[in-house]
């Protein structure tokens, strides 16, 4: 017969010093289980989706607003208790989560209702008025503006350019990164000594299908803040530091992305307004002002009077990365090209949301 497992609480926690005997349960401050949820994994499954639970969808919507808006209805996400901060619009977050709730816990409807409202879609821009009445914006009085995750950052990229493989499912690979990266923390034995790089579509997934090493996470995620991995983090930290547009600039991922994204534009019209107005519209879903297109053009004049002086470091440029190069477009205004489609991925208003 199955016996019901059992625990002592334990005096000053010393295993051999065992005082009452405890059962499972669940928090006495929050609804109880009902007699219905057997004590294990299944019961406690089912009590923290029960409609009478309070916290399990009010903290997941607050998360998915923090995702779209850069901070929650409640600013500590990590911590819903008396220590933390009071909800900015508490008959929004209670609203959104019976929503939720009553939706079948649809993630996507969800999000898409969010993104879809008229307070997500304000424009980022603000006003002095507007800074002075709401400095940090709680009161959502634009748009939200944060720089993007890691993985947003390089999955944007590959996006732009059209590298992106989209497929869902399926193992972790190993795109780019520097040589021997795991050499130093890994031991003799171990099956991930060696850091072999892909190649093939797998370079180009999506960041979340990156394989990950907790004791040597991938540089250029770990340059964004991404966390090790190594403990749970509610909150990542966003930062701003000239080792990100290090990144940005001199990644292979992120060079072979703009090179991609030139090529693509110089095949689809070979004129230069043309070209640039192609990039612009798949980096900042907008056509280039009359002063940022002069600034880009004469960018652009000044590599290709470089490039034709130097055709090796055109030549070079244009080999980075696995993705095949068109040879029959012009190498310095291809580079050029390139150049300039680099720029423009990090301008801010590509690498933020």
């Amino acid at each position: 017969t199955e016996t019901q497992p059992v625990a002592h609480v334990l005096y000053r926690g010393q295993y051999d010093q065992m005082r009452d005997e405890v059962h499972p349960n669940t928090p006495s401050v929050l609804p109880p289980m009902t007699r219905a949820m057997p004590r294990n994994r299944l019961g406690l499954a089912k009590w923290i989706v029960d409609p009478s639970n309070p916290l399990t969808a009010r903290v997941t919507v607050n998360r998915f607003w923090e995702e779209i808006f850069g901070t929650g209805i409640v600013r500590t996400a990590e911590d819903f208790g008396s220590q933390g901060e009071a909800p900015s619009h508490p008959e929004l977050l209670d609203w959104l989560a019976v929503d939720f709730r009553d939706s079948g816990w649809n993630v996507k409807r969800t999000f898409k209702m969010i993104v879809m409202s008229a307070t997500y879609r304000q424009s980022a821009a603000t006003t002095a008025q507007k800074t002075a009445a709401d400095p940090q914006n709680r009161l959502l009085a634009h748009g939200p503006r944060f720089r993007m995750d890691a993985e947003m950052v390089r999955d944007y990229a590959l996006s732009a350019s059209g590298l992106l493989r989209p497929t869902i499912g399926g193992r972790s690979v190993k795109p780019y990164q520097p040589s021997h990266i795991w050499d130093t923390v890994a031991m003799e034995q171990s099956n991930t000594r060696v850091y072999q790089q892909e190649t093939g579509d797998n370079l180009y997934r999506r960041s979340l299908y990156t394989f990950w090493k907790r004791s040597a996470p991938p540089p250029s995620m770990d340059i964004f803040n991404a966390p090790s991995r190594e403990y749970c983090t509610v909150r990542r930290e966003l930062t701003d530091t000239p080792l990100q547009a290090l990144v940005t600039m001199n990644d292979v991922q992120f060079v072979e992305a703009a090179r991609v994204l030139a090529q693509n534009a110089m095949t689809s019209d070979k004129r230069l307004d043309r070209e640039l107005r192609y990039m612009s519209m798949r980096l900042l879903a907008r056509p280039l002002e009359k002063n940022e297109s002069d600034v880009l053009t004469r960018s652009y004049q000044d590599f290709v009077a470089y490039y034709m002086g130097a055709p090796q470091d055109a030549s070079k440029l244009l080999k980075v990365g696995e993705a095949h190069a068109d040879q029959r477009l012009s190498a310095p205004k291809f580079a050029a090209l390139t150049m300039v489609a680099n720029e423009m991925l990090n301008l801010d208003e590509t690498l933020e949301k």
